[in-house]
């Protein structure tokens, strides 16, 4: 066997540092690699939301902070905060609400002509309570899926939770479908320019 200069150690004998080399490597990558052994579905990799209300952004309106609040006595107000993400102005046209149980829930008619969004701009349902529902199986603690249906953008499908009126949804207004439905002239509230990152 021929030894060369570069594989002497200090003393003229073989190093054994070349052999070494490959192990250190390996346990190096061995331990990277044990990092990603979660894959996607590690729990870094999954979206959080702070708040109760659900987010979509499926469509080119998001449906942001999304939930029904209650009075007990099986009226909610849909409160949510839609963005238009389009260059063009669209219109919330309408709204079809399933119980937990999956039957259809009643929902109040909109504002004649639909719900205005503009570009960019959120649109906040809370205060106003154009987007009313009713049903026997409305109750916190439940879930509802949501369909909002849009003039223009794809339409946005949710189950969101249902949520006592509380101080944190004092200013929430709740009533029956049929009783106090909003004028044509009620319009939900807009709040200043957003960005597609909100």
């Amino acid at each position: 066997m021929e030894i060369s200069a570069s594989t002497l150690g200090r003393s003229g004998s073989p190093s054994r540092h070349p052999r070494l080399l490959p192990a250190v490597v390996s346990i190096a990558l061995l331990v990277a690699l044990t990092g990603c052994a979660a894959g996607f579905d590690a729990q870094t990799n999954q979206p959080y939301q702070p708040a109760q209300g659900v987010t979509v952004r499926s469509s080119e309106v998001y449906a942001v902070n999304t939930l029904v609040v209650t009075d007990g006595n099986g009226n909610g107000t849909v409160v949510t905060s839609l963005i238009n993400q389009r260059s063009e102005p669209d219109k919330l046209v309408a709204l079809t609400a399933k119980d937990t149980a999956g039957g259809g829930a009643k929902v109040s008619t909109l504002p004649k002509g639909g719900i205005e969004l503009a570009t960019q701009q959120a649109v906040q349902t809370a205060t106003d309570g154009a987007l009313r529902i009713s049903s026997d199986t409305l109750h916190a603690g439940g879930l509802v899926t949501l369909s909002f249906e849009f003039e223009s953008a794809a339409p946005v499908k949710v189950e969101v939770p249902v949520v006592a009126a509380s101080t944190t949804y004092a200013d929430v207004s709740i009533g029956p479908v049929d009783g106090g439905a909003p004028s044509s002239t009620s319009t939900p509230t807009t709040s200043g320019s957003t960005t597609s990152g909100s």
